[in-house]
């Protein structure tokens, strides 16, 4: 995504990427902030923590048939308006929160809303005017997603320190208004560019709802794929600070200078495939990419060396960046354009499940057999995963998928 030049407008996606830096930065500040005030204002335990955690994740697994039919049907633009005003009314509602019970509820109704705001803004190029830019919207929305999992905790945890709770919220429900405001300022066409009127008789492929969607080979491939990096993402999170003290045996800082080097790993990535948008088209990319993030993931937990952990936390990070933009692809070219939100609701339902389901199997998993062995073992299965996926996509021989250029064409996170 080229700076543009003096005097002259950003570009909706460019708009649409700034959007989504600032909903998802207010929605992962949003809650740290949470958790925060639970602890220490509210004095909860660990089991509420882990019910504000569902609370602010489950509704976007279990609402994803809701959310994309939603989105498919009044178009993001309208969603994502109402989405992220609901948004900021929960975070300022956050702010009078004096009980455990309505900051619960609280949290649950911001959960509802990012369950909507997020495959909003992921669907909404598909409605811009002109070519649909898929491989571009991918690079830069897959960047404008994994900068709020930095930015957000970070925003959180300076203004609680500084400010307490309360302005945190507060901040959050003007980063959402802002956010949203770009959805006013984008008009889109009333049906997805290049795709079928509401009028037009639906296709087998358009019937049925999620269970028809998946129907595509390809786009089976792709959502399994993402299932499996997404529960090795949620399932390390746990471990990690416990592998750095335990096994590594370093301070608390370390922890935070590894999630640098994973995310200059995701800036080196967008960088490279913004520059080399042609990899995208490759069909052993995504394969490919999984293989990355296994190997990575085995580099950095499989030795007692922080400078080996240092390399695959690095390693790590940049495939991550290169899974999400050819995902995201991938599922855009296996969907119909006029089933796009159905699409990016799944594909966040997915992430949502990947990050909830697996922390409890890996405490137990850690527990018995021990931090570094349950570290490289999820690892180990994310290798095979995309060994095998990338063996197989080599084998089958198919022409290669044109992707249009950066330029002219329609279309990253810890993963």
């Amino acid at each position: 995504m080229s700076r543009p030049a003096a005097g002259r407008r950003l570009t909706p996606l460019q708009t649409l990427v700034i959007g989504q830096i600032l909903i998802g930065t207010a929605s992962w500040a949003a809650l740290i902030a949470v958790q925060t005030k639970a602890s220490y204002e509210l004095h909860q335990q660990a089991l509420f923590l882990a019910a504000v955690a569902m609370a602010w994740g489950a509704p976007t697994i279990l609402l994803s048939p809701l959310v994309g039919k939603t989105i498919d049907s009044r178009g993001p633009r309208t969603v994502g308006i109402a989405a992220t005003l609901l948004s900021a009314a929960a975070s300022l509602g956050l702010v009078l929160t004096d009980g455990p019970a309505l900051l619960w509820s609280m949290t649950l109704l911001s959960g509802i809303a990012r369950a909507f705001a997020q495959p909003a803004a992921d669907a909404m190029p598909s409605w811009l005017p002109g070519p649909a830019e898929h491989v571009k919207s991918s690079v830069w929305l897959g960047f404008a997603t994994s900068v709020p999992m930095i930015a957000g905790p970070a925003l959180a945890a300076t203004l609680v320190a500084t400010s307490g709770t309360a302005s945190a919220f507060t901040a959050n429900a003007i980063a959402f208004l802002l956010g949203g405001s770009v959805f006013l300022l984008l008009r889109p066409h009333r049906t997805p560019a290049g795709g079928e009127s509401k009028d037009t008789p639906a296709t087998d492929g358009q019937r049925g709802g999620m269970r028809a969607l998946l129907a595509h080979p390809g786009l089976r491939v792709t959502i399994t794929l993402t299932l499996i990096v997404w529960i090795s993402y949620g399932a390390l999170t746990p471990l990690e600070i416990l592998y750095i003290k335990s096994v590594l045996h370093e301070p608390a800082g370390t922890f935070a200078t590894i999630e640098m080097v994973f995310g200059a790993g995701l800036l080196t990535a967008t960088l490279l495939i913004a520059r080399y948008t042609s990899l995208l088209a490759r069909r052993f990319f995504l394969p490919f990419s999984v293989l990355m993030v296994g190997a990575g993931q085995v580099l950095y937990s499989a030795s007692h060396s922080l400078t080996f952990a240092y390399l695959g936390v690095g390693l790590w990070g940049l495939a991550a960046g290169l899974f999400g933009p050819a995902c995201r692809l991938s599922l855009l070219q296996n969907t119909p354009t006029a089933q796009h939100g159905r699409a990016m609701a799944l594909w966040r339902a997915v992430q949502s499940f990947g990050n909830l389901a697996p922390p409890t199997v890996a405490g137990v998993a850690a527990h018995f057999a021990g931090i570094q062995p349950t570290i490289v073992a999820i690892g180990s299965l994310v290798v095979i995963t995309g060994a095998v996926a990338f063996t197989l996509t080599r084998s089958r021989p198919a022409a290669e998928t044109p992707v249009p250029s950066a330029t002219s064409a329609p279309q990253p996170e810890k993963v």
